[in-house]
């Protein structure tokens, strides 16, 4: 598995009428919910100040994180940014203890 470094702008969503942006909210939560069960987002955070967030997913490889967030019910709406991460020697496990 390889992690990533997801940065979400959800600032589309607003634009969008107050039905359709809660309908969009609604199944946003719900998929978000199934992904952190699912072990793909291990952690999510709001950026102050911003409508959007960042988070770290976990996916085999790039096409798979691809297809997932294409699957999100925010995905038509939202820019995303994604970095692949590498590990740091100040985050092996050797260094931790």
């Amino acid at each position: 598995m390889a992690d990533f470094l997801v940065s979400v702008d959800s600032t589309g969503v607003f634009a969008l009428p107050p039905d359709d942006r809660a309908d969009i909210v609604e199944r946003e939560l719900a998929a978000g919910r199934a992904l952190i069960e699912a072990g793909t987002i291990k952690g999510i955070w709001r950026v102050p100040g911003e409508k959007g967030n960042v988070g770290i997913w976990s996916a085999a490889d790039s096409d798979e994180l691809h297809r997932v967030i294409q699957a999100l019910p925010v995905f038509p709406h939202a820019t995303f940014q994604v970095r692949a991460l590498a590990t740091h020697p100040l985050g092996t496990p050797e260094t931790k203890s």
